[in-house]
């Protein structure tokens, strides 16, 4: 499995004091069957909802039916999943 850290933003229109949200998470790429998972990292009494963003499977990365890869995956890039775009800032030890 390989693990990459990741984030996306989320907008807050409800709220004065702040316009978006940077939430971090953890993209996980299983080698065994091309398939992928993220997941956000559980806080405490953070009042938002948190865990599995999106369950273990093959992800399309383009209109064609392409799926990702691990070769689509490094970081410094951008990544989008059912537009919501991750972007990847690092890798555990194994995966880099």
């Amino acid at each position: 499995v390989l693990k990459f850290d990741a984030y996306f933003q989320e907008d807050v229109p409800m709220s004065a004091e702040e316009h978006f949200r940077i939430r971090q998470v953890n993209i996980y790429y299983y080698l065994e069957d091309d398939s992928m998972s993220v997941i956000e990292p559980v806080v405490e009494n953070s009042g938002i909802p948190q865990g599995k963003l999106i369950k273990r499977q093959r992800l399309a990365k383009n209109d064609r039916g392409d799926h990702y890869h691990w070769k689509d995956l490094n970081r410094g890039i951008n990544i989008t999943i059912y537009g919501k775009t991750f972007r990847i800032v690092d890798c555990d030890r194994f995966t880099q």
